[in-house]
């Protein structure tokens, strides 16, 4: 995979979270999205992370919602910003 493919699946991924959404593993956008939570993580961002039951299967499966704190909010836009090479006041929460 190259590393514009990662970088983009990271974007989505934080998109998503600034904007109040949850991602999970099963989402169709990366066949697997485990392997991008460890980099968000590892830039200081917050996860709550809560185990759910699949919806076709006995198994489970990890939703991730960001942490609602004002300085992890701060981060996790930082973080965008410089994957998207913009300033880092440029993003701002979904209204």
């Amino acid at each position: 995979m190259s590393e514009n493919t990662k970088t983009s699946h990271i974007i989505t991924i934080m998109q998503e979270l600034l904007n109040g959404g949850v991602s999970s593993s099963i989402d169709a956008i990366a066949s697997n999205r485990n392997q991008y939570y460890g980099t968000i993580k590892k830039q200081g961002i917050e996860l709550v992370e809560v185990w759910k039951p699949n919806l076709t299967n006995k198994g489970t499966h990890k939703e991730r919602s960001l942490h609602q704190t004002i300085e992890n909010i701060k981060r996790s836009e930082a973080y965008l910003n410089k994957l998207l090479g913009k300033s880092s006041h440029a993003v701002g929460l979904k209204s």
